[in-house]
Parts: C-alpha cells; sequence; structure tokens
C-alpha cells in the first residue's frame, strides 16, 4: 500500500512539474507571438478597411501603418537572441520594414490594398522558413 501512495504522490509531483516546465517554455515566447498577433490584427484591420472602401477614415488607417511600423521595428530583437545573427531572417525583416515605409495609408484604397499584398507576401515569406 505504501509503494501505491509513493507511486501516485510521485506521479502526481511529476506533472506538476512538466505543467510549470510547459509554461515556462511558453513564456519564453511570449513577446515574440505578441508581436506577430499585434501585426496580423493591425494588417487584417486595414485590409477590411480598404475591402469596405473606408481609406478616406481621417486618423485609423495613419495610426495603424505608425504602429505597424513601430511593432515591425522591434521585429529583430524579438525574433533573434542578442549577439546572434540570421542574415536569411535579417533581409526577411528588412524587406516587410521596407514594404511598410512604401504603404502610404493617406493614398486611395486600391493603391493601398496593392501595399497591404505587398506586405502579407512580406509576412508570409517569413512564415514559410521560420514558422
Amino acid at each position: 500500500m505504501r509503494h501505491v501512495i509513493v507511486l501516485l504522490l510521485g506521479l502526481f509531483l511529476g506533472f506538476v512539474a512538466a505543467l510549470s516546465l510547459a509554461n515556462a517554455l511558453q513564456r519564453r515566447h511570449a513577446w515574440l507571438r505578441g508581436t506577430m498577433h499585434v501585426l496580423e490584427h493591425d494588417l487584417r484591420g486595414a485590409r477590411e478597411a480598404t475591402r469596405a472602401n473606408a481609406c478616406a477614415a481621417p486618423a485609423a488607417l495613419p495610426q495603424v501603418a505608425q504602429r505597424m511600423r513601430l511593432v515591425a521595428e522591434q521585429l529583430r530583437p524579438a525574433l533573434l537572441p542578442e549577439g546572434t545573427h540570421d542574415r536569411v531572417l535579417a533581409q526577411y525583416v528588412s524587406q516587410l520594414q521596407d514594404e511598410l515605409g512604401q504603404w502610404d495609408p493617406t493614398a486611395a484604397c486600391p493603391v493601398q490594398a496593392e501595399a497591404l499584398t505587398r506586405i502579407g507576401h512580406a509576412c508570409d515569406a517569413c512564415h514559410r522558413d521560420y514558422r
């Protein structure tokens, strides 16, 4: 009977330790996941605005563009640990930043839709290799 109790206690403690470890590993990537979710949310919102022909909203899209540019600047430190360099990843991040820099959120909806498509392609190119 004592062996069964010790076995059950060992299983329970192992389960708790495994959950704690999984939680710690998940938190390690929280900044990266949060950064990607913000970019995805803003890109989706901008695409919906262009599809609804609501590009003339005075402050909405310029604020979204500015926020996306700021978040894109944080991609390199979020993706690469300090002191490391990945040439391909740096190229993808630079490509996304260039596309975001070329996006004019005050332009007509068709022009914005094309720019947002290029931004989406820049995201997809990186995700093909690194997701």
